[in-house]
């Protein structure tokens, strides 16, 4: 499975705005349970915190990657976030992060699905020439493009 298949320019939110890393994670979220996605937010982000508190998903470079596995997630998606203000996320440069690429994925689909996608995301992510034209992306087909 490859990124383009599950993610569309539905899945990016420009400029959002959040308090903090539950916050940011809720709001995406969000969106993924108006587009049947999930079927229960506060599932899906108790997974997602769950996660997160095992090992750090701020990877450095000002970008996380949270993801969470649950029977709640009804098929494999991907959703962007780039912040309007960046949030602490306990990344692993101790910096605070400004771009954030969500993954849900099904209890079903864990194994090949989930390292493929978490493995092509973080691969692109590792080109800063690609990170510095996603935080400057001023819209979602720019952020699609530069994710597909």
């Amino acid at each position: 499975m490859k990124v383009l298949e599950v993610f569309n320019f539905q899945r990016v939110m420009l400029e959002l705005e959040a308090k903090n890393k539950k916050d940011v994670i809720t709001r995406m979220a969000q969106v993924l349970l108006e587009q049947r996605v999930i079927s229960d937010k506060n599932a899906y982000v108790k997974s997602v915190l769950e996660r997160d508190e095992h090992s750090t998903t701020g990877v450095g470079n000002a970008i996380a990657i949270p993801h969470g596995k649950s029977e709640v997630v009804n098929e494999p998606a991907i959703i962007f976030a780039k912040l309007h203000h960046e949030v602490e996320w306990n990344a692993l440069d101790n910096k605070p992060v400004k771009i954030v690429v969500m993954l849900a994925i099904p209890n079903i689909a864990k194994g090949k699905v989930h390292l493929a996608l978490l493995s092509e995301v973080a691969v692109k992510l590792m080109d800063d020439q690609l990170v510095n034209k996603l935080k400057e992306a001023k819209t979602e087909k720019c952020v699609v493009e530069l994710l597909s």
